[in-house]
């Protein structure tokens, strides 16, 4: 589990501020077959003062939006032989105001 305070300002023209609170956990296993899991879930609160819909905003808020924002990944990885490797990835993101939105990965890799 985790928690995190932050603090962003813009110095340049003072317009824009940020207080950020981030709140979340993480979880990793690995058994003796190669298979590999992990999964997290974040939350942030974001109190922003300024136009959110400038490129400043954007940057300032991580590419999240002002209010409560959640998001979400899980990963599965498998070792199928000694040259190929099995990865699943599956990202979500929420916030207030918007639909979730989702994103799926499959990779098999050969290395050799």
């Amino acid at each position: 589990m985790f928690y995190h305070f932050k603090e962003k300002e813009n110095t340049i023209a003072s317009f824009e501020k940020l207080t950020q609170q981030k709140y979340g956990f993480s979880y990793f296993y690995l058994d003796k077959k190669n298979n590999q899991l992990s999964a997290d879930f974040t939350m942030f609160f974001n109190a922003f003062l300024g136009d959110s819909n400038s490129p400043v905003a954007y940057q300032m808020l991580e590419g999240l939006q002002k209010g409560k924002n959640y998001t979400w990944n899980f990963q599965w990885n498998k070792k199928l032989s000694s040259l190929l490797n099995l990865s699943l990835n599956y990202f979500g993101r929420k916030s207030e105001n918007t639909s979730t939105i989702h994103t799926g990965m499959v990779q098999l890799k050969a290395d050799f």
